[in-house]
């Protein structure tokens, strides 16, 4: 089988996310990533059929964000 033309998008899924920052912030729900996103504070790339990526700079982003709000 060959490879596909296209590259994957790179990136984390919104879920993989939420799991990663889970450890640190318990009360973080899918919806509040989004919420932030809407805010305009992450703004994740989209694969071809819509779905959020994060890149490693974007979950920087969210902790610092859900770090300057918890405290």
């Amino acid at each position: 089988m060959t490879a596909p033309d296209t590259p994957a998008l790179a990136g984390m899924s919104i879920g993989a996310v939420l799991d990663l920052l889970r450890p640190d912030f318990p009360d973080v729900t899918i919806s509040k990533i989004r919420f932030l996103e809407a805010e305009g504070l992450v703004t994740p790339q989209r694969s071809g059929s819509g779905y959020r990526r994060f890149t490693a700079y974007d979950c920087a982003r969210l902790r610092f964000i859900l770090t300057a709000q918890r405290d």
